[in-house]
């Protein structure tokens, strides 16, 4: 999901969005989206450049649940999204297995084709 939320990367109160309540306010993928994505298109992994798959506003997590459970692997916070074409590119994800979490961080390379 390319949003152009990494624009605000440099910038924490911009990027974070928190509302007076702590709340915060992002682009997220929708419920409806990720099960489409996993029904009809048989997507292995989804990305997105905020630092949630869901919604910011969420308070509980339904496409992380969905999606996880299903077995399909999720990045957030992806950087330059907007350089990649939409198709005819290879996503490289390079991950160190962490005994007992449930996620880490990794590094993402494009091999545009």
């Amino acid at each position: 999901m390319c949003s152009g939320w990494d624009s605000r990367a440099t910038d924490a109160r911009q990027f974070f969005n928190r509302d007076d309540k702590g709340v915060f306010h992002m682009p997220g993928f929708h419920l409806e989206a990720v099960q489409f994505l996993h029904e009809r298109r048989d997507v292995i992994g989804i990305a997105s450049d905020t630092i949630s798959l869901d919604p910011g506003q969420t308070k509980t997590f339904p496409v992380h649940h969905y999606w996880l459970a299903k077995n399909k692997w999720g990045l957030e916070n992806i950087a330059n999204l907007a350089t990649i074409p939409e198709s005819a590119a290879t996503i490289v994800v390079g991950a160190p297995k962490v005994i007992g979490a449930t996620g880490g961080p990794c590094r993402v390379l494009a091999l545009l084709e």
